[in-house]
């Protein structure tokens, strides 16, 4: 599947790795991600309710959300997967983000 590689790099880049009882998928390089289901119930413990839009003239999906830190927030990817694993990892991102530290 084009470009879902890059979008498993990013994923793991963000420090996300699948825990025990996760509902993940295998890529053909060996590496798990999480299922469109798993993506989605994400989401939704977050109160971000995603549009997946799928483009008329092309493959292209984005994907749009509110984000209770950031506002509105989108992604596109060549697959409906690739847009949701970049969506996911921009969620994980947020709500794993650290407060800056201050020098005392």
């Amino acid at each position: 599947m084009l470009n879902l590689g890059f979008a498993l790099d990013g994923l793991y880049a963000s420090g996300w790795w699948p825990a025990n009882g996760d509902r993940c998928l295998q890529s053909s390089d060996g590496r798990w991600y999480p299922g469109e289901s798993m993506i989605l119930e994400s989401f939704a413990s977050s109160i971000a309710r995603p549009q997946i839009r799928q483009a008329q003239s092309s493959s292209a999906v984005e994907v749009i959300w509110n984000s209770p830190k950031r506002g509105r927030q989108s992604v596109h990817g060549r697959s409906r997967q690739e847009a949701l694993i970049l969506a996911f990892t921009n969620l994980y991102l947020e709500m794993h983000a650290q407060a800056p530290s201050h020098p005392s």
